[in-house]
């Protein structure tokens, strides 16, 4: 009974702890800039509400299509859950390579007709 107690209360005071010194370093960072003269522009993601949308749509898509296959490989290799959880994870990861490929061409793209506009 103790055990659980001491866990649980160490498992809070760690996530407390990191809670308030990601917003104290946060704020140490932006001090820093705002007395060098500079803005938080670089704090400002380059991610539009569609591609978060786009994000989180092919991730969702690709777990969902990992779930199936990892089902259809546990069928046929009777293996029980470690199939579903490795296909899983690598849809979901190559959802996400995807993704950021997409979004490295569809940058070079913008900025190569901004080259040509000036």
């Amino acid at each position: 009974m103790a055990t659980e107690i001491v866990g649980v209360t160490l498992s809070f005071i760690t996530l407390i702890i990191l809670i308030v010194n990601y917003f104290k370093t946060r704020h140490t960072e932006r001090m820093a800039l705002i007395n060098s003269g500079r803005t938080a522009k670089i704090f400002d993601s380059n991610d539009t509400e569609s591609n978060k949308s786009l994000k989180t749509g092919l991730f969702l898509l690709s777990v969902g299509l990992g779930l199936l296959a990892g089902m259809v490989i546990d069928n046929i290799l009777d293996t029980e859950p470690a199939g579903v959880f490795v296909c899983i994870l690598i849809f979901g990861g190559f959802s996400l390579i995807y993704y950021h490929n997409y979004v490295e061409r569809k940058g070079k793209a913008s900025r190569i007709e901004e080259d040509d506009i000036v």
